[in-house]
């Protein structure tokens, strides 16, 4: 029987957990009541914002693209009450007519936006307007903007004018000008994967005959993943500017995973070593790395916003918590996995996976330290991967709930929840596009 080589290191590094685990006695379940009191959705007991999104008459497609995102968007949220289509008043609605404050207002808007586009007369590209009133301020618009931008890229100047359009509304830009990046099954093989953040342009980035997983967004939005061909170790790749190309890094082992610090100065590396892992952190160009994890496994790196570091530390005994700057935070007896940092407009949060039996995970929240620790799901199937939003607001993460398996959004001011793909995966990553000249 032939035991490859891309998995015999990763049986090797989990052999001392199963061998140990195998030999233990039977441990009762661990009190889950140290996970956190379960966050209650927040629009049950809490009236939202009612907003009105102007609808489109407009035949034109890019109109239509764009009044859609942006709807969408704030239905996304979890922020405001969309008033429906079907109770808009009589009315003109195309890009030069005005918008009718006072009917608007007759039905409960409080805030009113309109999003509208048109061919430019420059061939190839569109005009696109964004207003925004938020009636508690004034008669006067806070956010008026009319911009040209290619045809192509109706989709995304959507996005760029609801953060606008959010920063306008609420003091703190949004963050659906963004991707997300992971991996999933492709036949035998794992492939990697990019996804605009309403769930929109699912792609498949890496080659379909390989064994594609890990990816992260690095320097200059570019994009790195682990790869092993014909069962070779993983090793790190890199795709930019439509090419892929390996690494050159002083590890000849396995790797398990890569992240970057928020100024790409920095970069973690999970590093086979010995049947065990480590965590070693130097350069963007894989130059001067040291080992920072005491840990014996030691997994699934990524930096805070606050530059702290956290990985998944494990033990012979098959422990698996999660660690911060080598000390652990997550609750001593469960098995914790792929942790990430939310930069919220209460403070950075650390989001996790916990194993809770009956093969299912729950998403907790806590302080980076670990302390104010919160359970985000219980009882709805089996949640993994989270991955934060740029801005703070909204959580993502593979699901199994409902029996409707794929990418749900939470948001974290409401904790109301929505789901954006039927995609399954793991690895999750979230990353705010590169920042335009000609932006909303």
């Amino acid at each position: 029987m032939r035991l490859t080589t891309r998995l015999s290191t990763a049986l090797t590094v989990l052999g001392l957990a199963l061998s140990a685990r195998a030999q233990a006695p039977a441990q009762p379940p661990p009190d889950e009541s140290v996970l956190g009191e379960f966050v209650v959705t927040g629009t049950q007991q809490e009236r939202l914002p009612r907003i009105a999104i102007l609808p489109s008459l407009s035949p034109d497609l890019e109109d239509v693209i764009v009044r859609g995102v942006v709807r969408r968007d704030f239905e996304l949220t979890g922020l405001f009450e969309v008033i429906p289509d079907s109770k808009a008043p009589p009315g003109l609605y195309g890009f030069d007519d005005p918008i009718d404050v006072p009917a608007w207002k007759k039905l409960g808007a409080e805030a009113i936006v309109k999003v509208a586009a048109r061919a430019d007369k420059t061939p190839g590209k569109i005009q696109v307007l964004g207003i925004a009133y938020f009636l508690n301020v004034g008669q006067e618009p806070v956010y008026q903007k009319t911009i040209v931008v290619n045809k192509s890229e109706a989709r995304v100047t959507g996005h760029r004018i609801t953060d606008a359009l959010l920063g306008a509304l609420t003091g703190r830009p949004g963050g659906f000008a963004s991707e997300f990046t992971f991996s999933a099954r492709w036949g035998n093989n794992r492939r990697v994967f990019r996804m605009d953040s309403d769930g929109n342009g699912l792609t498949p980035l890496s080659d379909p005959g390989d064994h594609s997983i890990a990816p992260t967004w690095g320097p200059n939005h570019s994009l790195y993943y682990l790869l092993s061909k014909q069962y070779a170790p993983y090793a790190l790749h890199v795709f930019s500017m439509g090419t892929h190309k390996p690494v050159q890094l002083p590890f000849k082992t396995s790797l398990y995973g890569v992240a970057f610090d928020k100024t790409f100065t920095r970069m973690a590396l999970a590093v086979s070593e010995n049947g065990r892992s480590a965590i070693y952190v130097g350069n963007p160009d894989g130059t001067s790395m040291k080992r920072v994890s005491t840990t014996e496994l030691a997994t699934h790196p990524v930096f805070s916003p606050s530059g702290k570091l956290a990985w998944v530390g494990g033990d012979a005994e098959g422990m698996q918590r999660i660690f911060v700057d080598n000390k652990p935070v997550s609750p001593a007896g469960f098995t914790a996995a792929a942790p990430t940092f939310c930069d919220t407009e209460d403070g950075i949060r650390l989001v996790y996976s916990v194993q809770v039996g009956g093969d299912r995970q729950d998403l907790v929240a806590s302080n980076e330290d670990g302390r104010n620790i919160a359970r985000l799901t219980q009882g709805q199937g089996s949640n993994t991967s989270p991955a934060c939003s740029p801005d703070g607001r909204l959580l993502a993460f593979f699901s199994t709930r409902n029996k409707q398996p794929g990418v749900y959004l939470m948001s974290l001011k409401r904790f109301s929840t929505q789901q954006i793909s039927s995609q399954m995966g793991e690895g999750l990553r979230w990353a705010a596009l590169p920042p335009v000249a000609n932006a909303p």
